[in-house]
């Protein structure tokens, strides 16, 4: 189907009733039953707007019909992030069909350490731009890096969660704390042995696997447009959930592919962001229907699917969900994303359960152009350790723009 005869389909009423509760909806406008100034507006369908749900309040069960014969629950377990869990939303055979998909597929482990092209030595304007990337990390302003800070950085660029003893550890192997005072300076940066640190950074990622910031293997499946009749049912579930979140099929269709992701026991995915925190305006470029290197992943909404019951562990954490006031330097000074040590302390903890959905926004709805608006630092989540047995997940990305611009 073309994309403009898509288009023009989404327009078609959709109408969903049950239990006194109905939705129409018409692209990306949408009025409730419940609501008494229901109005029905021109839809600009070449540029759909985004939605939200209102989730009520924590606790609160909304009964929707989803597919014909069967009503799914629909349960708010957050506000900051608006966050819902859907019991049972896939079924035992769809579960198991994309676990074998994905194995005959192949799963590739989750690295995250790039490498380095020559092992013998940087280049002064390479230690330059490490330094400047290390002190961007100086949150207190003293001119210095501290442990904590220096963990920090790890994190950011090598996606590896280290205690402060490692680093006080590397630090001395390395040669970067000269005077040993525990803090590195800009000098002592460019001085430091550059290769030893991405060795031993190596090292660590090799013999301590647990200290990755993401220990899994994952691979991609084509659910758009497939020929496979599970993925395109599949596909229509996602549809009837977008749906009923007011999104037109639009969206979807720019959307990425279907993330299928494996953990075996101390798998893990310590706490993340799913999407760009931040818009820096045309210096950034979504990744809107077309997927590379050099542009940003614009997430509105993120939807994981429990492919699988986990004997032991797997839980999925919000660690900062609905929290009054975030301290972002306190949450790494307390390394609260480290889901190793803090999974059970996290203020929202999802148990998986085979075709169990969590559906969560990762930003706000813009004022001014109805995409993409701030992105909800509360959406910090992450998976638990896998203490016992194997977790199969499969995540759903609906993505959209800051803005259209005119080739959209």
């Amino acid at each position: 189907m073309s994309r403009s005869l898509l288009v023009v389909v989404t327009i078609f009423i959709q109408l969903i009733s049950h239990d006194g509760f109905f939705v129409v909806s018409l692209a990306s406008k949408t009025c409730s039953a419940k609501t008494e100034d229901c109005n029905l507006a021109e839809v600009d369908a070449a540029h759909p707007k985004l939605f939200m749900l209102d989730g009520v309040e924590v606790g609160h069960v909304q009964e929707v019909k989803l597919e014909e014969g069967r009503v799914h629950q629909l349960i708010t377990k957050s506000l900051k992030p608006l966050l819902f869990e859907i019991p049972e939303f896939l079924s035992d055979e769809e579960c198991e069909h994309i676990i074998k998909l994905a194995g005959k597929k192949g799963l590739f482990e989750s690295t995250t350490l790039p490498d380095h092209e020559d092992h013998s030595a940087y280049s002064d304007e390479e230690k330059n731009e490490n330094c400047k990337d290390l002190l961007s990390n100086d949150r207190d302003s003293d001119g210095k890096i501290s442990t904590v800070e220096f963990s920090t950085f790890i994190k950011q660029e090598f996606s590896m969660s280290v205690s402060d003893a490692d680093v006080d550890m590397m630090l001395r192997k390395i040669n970067f704390d000269r005077d040993s005072d525990g803090l590195i300076s800009e000098k002592e940066c460019l001085k430091g042995n550059h290769v030893a640190f991405d060795k031993y950074m190596r090292y660590l990622e090799d013999n301590h696997p647990r200290e990755r910031t993401r220990l899994s293997k994952q691979t991609w499946l084509r659910v758009t447009g497939s020929t496979d009749l599970v993925l395109r049912d599949l596909q229509r579930r996602q549809e009837k959930v977008i749906q009923l979140t007011k999104l037109p099929q639009f969206f979807i269709e720019n959307s990425e592919d279907l993330q299928v992701v494996q953990y075996g026991v101390h798998g893990h995915y310590h706490a993340h962001y799913d999407s760009t925190n931040e818009w820096n305006g045309e210096a950034s470029r979504c990744c809107f229907g077309n997927y590379s290197d050099n542009c940003s992943l614009c997430r509105f909404m993120t939807v994981l699917y429990y492919l699988n019951d986990v004997k032991r562990g797997g839980e999925t954490a919000f660690p900062v969900a609905d929290e009054k006031n975030i301290n972002q330097t306190e949450i790494e000074k307390e390394d609260r994303t480290n889901l190793s040590i803090h999974c059970y302390d996290a203020n929202v903890v999802v148990r998986p359960a085979r075709g169990k959905a969590v559906m969560w926004y990762n930003h706000m709805i813009s004022n001014v152009t109805g995409l993409l608006g701030t992105h909800d630092v509360r959406s910090l989540h992450g998976g638990c350790d896998v203490l016992e047995g194997s977790k199969w997940i499969a995540n759903n990305w609906i993505n959209a723009p800051f803005e259209w611009k005119e080739d959209s």
